[in-house]
């Protein structure tokens, strides 16, 4: 059997069973979710191009959140046409179960290594149109990050679970010269709505740019997209911080603990710690800290 035809199977299995226990064991007391819009292609570009201007999020209890939750378990595929493949549907939420941890456990570590399998399978392919054939016409529809994406799993007293949105940009930083040398390189390969004369004049513009500003280091500030995340605070006052993209799991709970909603997102300005970032270069997110 094809690798990853298996690594699918297993994590169908394994979700099944999941869901199994979810609709089982899940407390409708003890349920949360926090639904928010599904993106369609319509507007994807503007995104793309803009960002978001504001999310709405509607909080779901009970059954209903139980129920919720179970479904998201499943959720790998998008079939309608009319709605984004590139802005994958998150569902934040906490979900006590009244099983054992170690019932809970046995299925989640199966489904994770499960899943890791699968994405270690699908990177294999380095060539593009290798990888589309081997898992997207294998797999219709399927979004390959949500097959992917981590369940994360709790046991024993929280204080809180507090549900926030994040953007943390992704930051490199190199020399001046180093940059140069980067974008000569980029001459290597044309990108298709370019010819190799577009392409090479706009590369020695930039070049042009680096070398006449004053910074000695520049930095890459690539945006990573908006996100929802919770940060996880035990009974010791620990306080980790995770991935909202599915529910959490929560077993062994003498204690509710506090869960502080996911707020409607509105955009506003960004605010850096490490000063001003002048923008140099929009191709690259390509920065120069000023005074």
């Amino acid at each position: 059997m094809n690798l990853l035809r298996y690594y699918m199977m297993k994590i169908e299995e394994h979700s099944d069973a999941l869901v199994q226990l979810v609709h089982q064991y899940g407390e409708p007391n003890n349920a949360v979710m926090f639904a928010l819009p599904r993106i369609t292609k319509e507007q994807e570009q503007k995104i793309i191009d803009d960002d978001y201007d504001s999310i709405n999020v509607t909080t779901i209890v009970g059954q209903q959140a139980v129920n919720m939750a179970a479904q998201a378990f499943k959720d790998m595929y998008v079939y309608e046409n009319d709605l984004s493949r590139r802005f994958v549907q998150k569902y934040p939420g906490l979900i006590s179960l009244s099983c054992d941890y170690t019932m809970l456990a046995a299925v989640v570590t199966e489904l994770n290594k499960a899943k890791a399998a699968f994405k270690a399978e699908v990177q294999k392919y380095n060539d593009a149109e290798q990888k589309f054939f081997e898992v997207h016409d294998r797999f219709h529809y399927l979004i390959t990050t949500m097959a992917y994406r981590k369940v994360y799993t709790f046991q024993g007293n929280y204080k809180a679970f507090y549900f926030n949105w994040s953007r943390r940009p992704r930051v490199e930083t190199d020399t001046k010269e180093n940059w140069i040398e980067r974008i000569e390189r980029a001459k290597a390969t044309v990108p298709a709505k370019h010819n190799q004369y577009s392409w090479y004049a706009l590369l020695e513009k930039e070049k042009e740019q680096v070398a006449g500003c004053a910074a000695l280091k520049l930095s890459i500030r690539r945006p990573i997209k908006l996100r929802p995340e919770c940060s996880a605070r035990d009974n010791e006052g620990k306080m980790l911080g995770y991935s909202a993209g599915l529910p959490f799991l929560l077993t062994n709970a003498e204690n509710r603990p506090k869960v502080s909603e996911l707020k409607n997102y509105e955009r506003t300005p960004i605010k850096t710690r490490s000063g001003k970032w002048q923008l140099l270069l929009p191709r690259l997110h390509l920065y120069q800290k000023v005074p």
